[in-house]
């Protein structure tokens, strides 16, 4: 079993991305099960989910009016994820699981994520809570930037030095042409990823397997995995997709 986890819950995965800040209250509570299981078999853990059809969506549709983000735009794109995040953060809390909300605008600098401040994440660590993050806006060099949950998922694991790094995603893995799950990749050159199409504004699934083999350099264990495969992950099952750099 992990020892202490970073779990990113994908954006396709807790929320409806075709509905308009729609949650899947259903599988974030599924989720939410395997999660406070985990948790109360002794392992620690952090939790970074993504925009889905909140940020996403607000992104989008600034860009799709004007073709560039302002400054003025990240309060938009907070409040929406804030509101987001809330609904997580109490979902996480009806399964004991002892939430607490870090907003990334609030601890990080910019969006570079080696900017992030990850002091207070380790504080309730150690209390024995369970810090929850997310993607997120940050106005920076006169416009509005995104930091990503996957960067911000990666970069916990690599600093906190967790020995296990699970990205979520509604497939049950990364597939390939074919539509199979490809158990194990080493390498971005030789992925051909059967596409699954939404809107992303922060690179989709090839920006995620690029940034898991970065951690995988140091992160012991790194997959990508379907929601009914969570606690299997956890408990260091071979289950989805294993990425594991050269």
């Amino acid at each position: 079993m992990c020892r202490f986890a970073v779990v990113k819950l994908g954006g396709s995965v807790v929320t409806f991305k075709d509905r308009f800040e729609s949650v899947d209250l259903d599988s974030l509570r599924f989720l939410s099960v395997q999660l406070s299981s985990f948790k109360g078999s002794g392992g620690s853990l952090v939790v970074v989910h993504g925009g889905g059809s909140f940020g996403h969506v607000a992104v989008s549709r600034l860009l799709a009016e004007r073709g560039r983000l302002e400054p003025g735009d990240s309060s938009l794109i907070q409040e929406s994820m804030f509101r987001l995040a809330l609904i997580v953060l109490g979902v996480l809390r009806e399964y004991n699981l002892r939430p607490v909300l870090h907003p990334p605008h609030s601890i990080c600098y910019s969006v570079d994520p080696s900017s992030c401040m990850f002091d207070l994440i380790q504080r309730d660590l150690v209390l024995g809570l369970t810090p929850v993050t997310y993607g997120d806006a940050i106005p920076e060099g006169g416009s509005t930037r995104i930091i990503s949950g996957d960067e911000l998922a990666v970069e916990l694991a690599l600093r906190l030095n967790a020995d296990c790094l699970i990205f979520v995603i509604r497939a049950p893995g990364v597939l390939d042409e074919n539509g199979r799950v490809i158990k194990l990749l080493d390498s971005i050159d030789k992925l051909r990823v059967y596409e699954i199409k939404y809107m992303d504004v922060t690179g989709g699934i090839v920006n995620k397997i690029s940034l898991a083999l970065k951690a995988s350099k140091k992160v012991r264990e790194v997959r990508i995995v379907g929601l009914e495969d969570l606690e299997n992950a956890l408990n260091m099952r071979d289950v989805g997709t294993k990425i594991k750099s050269m």
